[in-house]
């Protein structure tokens, strides 16, 4: 009897583990047929317009990428699919989510951070699990260099650094503005403000009347206007983002200070004109990476179109950034013929000539995208014209 017990008992653990095995290998192909790209967003805090929007075109990037049949690597075709994470505008929170979805999720690539000092804040976590993290909008021009004046080997960016954005910024403030006189006002807070000023001030050719500094937060800006009010100046240069540029262009406006105004991409978000008011949202001019009225190259006009199908809305800036980036890791992958991590990033490395819908983007030696920007000038609140600099 107990023979037959032990037989009975021998067979069920080799039929489990038969079983437990086909169940095993199932998943485990189920698996290989998956990319996965880790997002970190600030869906929440003070730059949640931004990561709310980029994530929007994160995730539409991948459904586009899964409808037209998935990435294709030496003929086999794998689905894509993102893990999204809130770094809820804290750059402890955007290391900490960047090493949960490297360590844990075991993504092949990130997309994200999004502002400088969250990107800054995860390259650690990047460089540790040496996996590949584009930023679609992180300026700081040292997010991608190391202090040894190597590049980062795992950081990139869709987006150009803040250096070349305010030195274009002075270039339209010159050429378009007609400004011979104009006064700054940076955000010091982080590298983004302060660094497209120093850029700005070494390429502008008027002069610079006074430089004004505030932190992120400040709501109050009536003392720094006060003191600039009765001075000779021809535009305002607002280098940060829309939280507080939206209020300073309220209360300049609110005391008779009608000049135009100048900011680069931080600038370009409907919350500005939320803050400011649609009245006192004209006469501005804020430096982006893409525009529906400039399209810059024939992916864009697609992409607007299924997007406003999809979304009932136009892609911001931001949203076609976070869509170029994924799209990116995807032309990496398959110029590489290969999902594993240290492929995708020297496939980044090699992008070359890549048609975004930002532009015809090719990496240069330090991950920084070259490509052309675009001024958008804004009356009452909304987008109305685009220059291109080149």
């Amino acid at each position: 009897m107990k023979k037959i017990i032990a037989i009975v008992v021998a067979f069920v653990v080799v039929i489990g583990a038969v079983i437990g095995f086909g169940v095993s290998k199932k998943s485990a192909d189920k698996t290989s047929d998956v990319i996965t790209i880790g997002g970190v967003f600030d869906t929440s805090g003070n730059a949640s317009a931004y990561g709310q929007a980029e994530q929007k075109g994160a995730n539409f990037a991948v459904k586009r990428i899964n409808k037209a049949g998935g990435i294709k690597i030496n003929g086999k075709s794998y689905q894509v699919k993102i893990v999204n994470k809130d770094s809820k505008s804290d750059n402890t929170e955007a290391a900490s989510v960047t090493t949960s979805l490297i360590s844990n999720t075991k993504v092949n690539a990130i997309v994200g951070p999004v502002t400088t000092a969250a990107t800054q804040a995860a390259v650690p976590a990047a460089t540790k699990g040496q996996t590949p993290m584009m930023s679609p909008t992180a300026g700081a021009d040292d997010i991608t260099v190391q202090k040894n004046g190597k590049v980062q080997p795992y950081v990139f960016r869709a987006q150009f650094k803040n250096s070349y954005l305010g030195t274009k910024m002075a270039q339209f403030a010159t050429d378009n503005v007609k400004a011979k006189d104009v006064v700054i006002f940076q955000d010091n807070s982080s590298d983004y403000g302060t660094g497209i000023t120093n850029a700005f001030k070494k390429a502008y050719k008027g002069h610079v009347v006074e430089t004004d500094s505030y932190q992120a937060g400040d709501k109050d800006f009536q003392a720094m206007l006060t003191k600039i009010k009765n001075q000779k100046f021809d535009a305002i240069v607002i280098n940060g983002y829309y939280n507080e540029a939206g209020a300073i262009l309220k209360q300049a406006r609110d005391m008779g200070i009608n000049v135009p105004v100048i900011g680069p991409d931080g600038l370009g978000d409907p919350k500005l004109a939320e803050i400011a008011g649609n009245k006192n949202t004209s006469d501005v001019y804020y430096a982006a990476h893409f525009s529906t009225k400039a399209p810059a190259t024939d992916a864009a006009e697609p992409f607007v179109t299924a997007y406003k199908k999809s979304y009932k809305q136009e892609p911001s800036q931001f949203t076609a950034l976070a869509y170029d980036a994924v799209y990116m890791i995807k032309q990496a992958i398959e110029n590489e013929k290969s999902a594993d991590k240290a492929k995708i990033t020297a496939g980044l490395a090699k992008i070359k000539n890549f048609d975004g819908v930002t532009g015809k983007m090719t990496m240069d030696a330090f991950h920084n995208p070259k490509k052309s920007i675009v001024m958008v000038g804004v009356t009452n609140g909304k987008d109305t014209t685009a220059t291109v600099v080149k």
